[in-house]
């Protein structure tokens, strides 16, 4: 009896067990989030963030290990900017949750963030910029920050910051009106152009030698013609 006792409460244990263990995986991924109040402002990629309370959460990743950490503010409902972080390990892990700040002057620049009980934590790379100050640089500044695992998508953590309002398009010039162009009337056929007078022939100034020697011969036959009928009337 003692036996059968025994072997249900194992079975019932293992059946809460493995329900456990099922609804943590329906539920997906454990997710880092940290929660700051930042004392300065601070610039992170080309984004700064004025003073104030800010939730750094672990994007969303099928296999839960993303380096890319989005930055909120509302209490985790309003996306700043989101970076790519680099992996960075520390032996000792440490005991508190906190924000190491960059120091160059007077801007303050994101370093790393280290979680506490984890021996890994997110290292911000460093503007090229601001590498060329490195006269300026001071200790860096920790800020104290609250972490927590959450496994519920944030309504605002896939929303990209929203982006500018488009420039107006410019209004259309005025249709132009096409002119159909009229073919031009061909030219008058060119006008018959009359034949040219022949020149009429030029009269010599003078007779040629040989028409006075003719007429000379025709006046002295009519002479003589004349003269042997006056004779023959005399005669007679």
């Amino acid at each position: 009896m003692k036996l059968k006792n025994v072997l249900r409460t194992t079975c019932i244990l293992a059946a809460g067990a493995l329900a456990t263990a099922g609804a943590g995986l329906a539920q997906g991924p454990l997710y880092d989030k940290v929660t700051v109040d930042l004392p300065y402002r601070v610039t992170i990629n080309n984004t700064i963030l004025d003073p104030g309370h800010y939730v750094i959460r672990q994007m969303d990743d099928a296999g839960g290990g993303s380096r890319v950490l989005q930055v909120f503010t509302g209490d985790g409902m309003k996306l700043r900017t989101s970076t790519l972080t680099i992996p960075t390990l520390d032996n000792n892990t440490p005991e508190n949750t906190k924000v190491v700040l960059h120091h160059y002057g007077d801007d303050y620049y994101f370093d790393k963030i280290w979680i506490q009980g984890k021996n890994y934590g997110y290292e911000f790379p460093l503007p090229n910029a601001v590498k060329s100050r490195m006269r300026e640089r001071a200790e860096p500044y920790t800020v104290a920050a609250t972490y927590e695992q959450t496994k519920e998508t944030n309504v605002a953590q896939n929303t990209a910051p929203a982006p500018e309002p488009a420039p107006a398009p410019e209004p259309a010039p005025p249709p132009q009106r096409t002119e159909i162009a009229q073919a031009a009337p061909p030219p008058p056929p060119p006008a018959a152009t009359a034949p040219a007078p022949e020149p009429a022939p030029q009269v010599p100034e003078r007779m040629p030698a040989t028409s006075i020697g003719w007429l000379t011969m025709v006046m002295s036959g009519g002479l003589l013609t004349g003269a042997g009928l006056l004779l023959r009337r005399i005669h007679a």
